[in-house]
């Protein structure tokens, strides 16, 4: 009882960002996403928005095996490649954005050609080959009742990278190996709008916006996991 009153004493440390008047979602899981199966490695230029990604496969998401949480079957793979185009309609509303990914077993997330987030695979800034196995095992979530790892984009790089117009989210997942039982990808991307416009679509009713420290009169320790 103790360690909870501590605990409720310091809640009014916490806040919501103060940027933000608002958050929607631009990109879900099941939109219709552009897919390449990983058996070759694609075109160096799959991560840009002026690619031209006719010749991939489409389906709605997510993308997988079918074992409950994927709308597209796809065959066994060691890696999936998935590209979703979408459009911004005022660079200047936008404060800040989280990616939420539900993967088996690894994935790297690119905004147009940027890397914004990984997990499971390799190192920061390279480019895993297609047939490249992830670290270790990591079991997807939203089908147990779950909800998907969240991943806050550094708001400086989002200033940087993300376009007025036409943006592409691209994504590689990886499997453990070819012989493991399953591959999945379920992919959000939500936008912390600072104006009270409607441009795109509600978050799902998962979604928890971020809570930041705005003071505090005790040490902050922040502790990153790569993913």
């Amino acid at each position: 009882m103790r360690k909870l009153i501590f605990f409720l004493a310091f809640l009014p440390l916490f806040s919501f960002s103060q940027n933000v008047d608002h958050w929607e979602t631009v990109v879900f899981d099941n939109d219709i996403w552009k897919y390449l199966e990983g058996t070759y490695e694609p075109d160096t230029n799959w991560r840009k928005v002026a690619f031209n990604d006719a010749s991939w496969l489409q389906g709605q998401g997510g993308v997988g095996y079918g074992d409950g949480d994927d709308s597209t079957l796809i065959s066994a793979v060691t890696s999936l490649y998935l590209r979703k185009t979408f459009t911004i309609i005022d660079t200047s509303e936008i404060a800040e954005a989280i990616l939420h990914v539900d993967y088996d077993d690894a994935f790297v997330a690119y905004l147009n050609n940027v890397e914004i987030a990984r997990a499971n695979i390799g190192t920061i800034g390279d480019h895993p080959t297609f047939n490249q196995g992830s670290t270790s095992l990591h079991e997807a979530q939203m089908y147990q009742g779950g909800n998907p790892d969240q991943f806050s984009i550094n708001t400086q790089l989002l200033n940087n990278i993300l376009n007025q117009g036409n943006n592409v989210l691209s994504v590689q997942v990886h499997n453990d190996d070819i012989s493991s039982s399953d591959l999945t990808a379920r992919i959000f991307l939500t936008l912390g709008i600072n104006t009270t416009s409607t441009n795109y679509s509600p978050t799902p009713s998962w979604f928890q916006p971020p809570l930041i420290f705005t003071s505090s009169n005790l040490p902050i320790v922040v502790i990153n996991t790569l993913g």
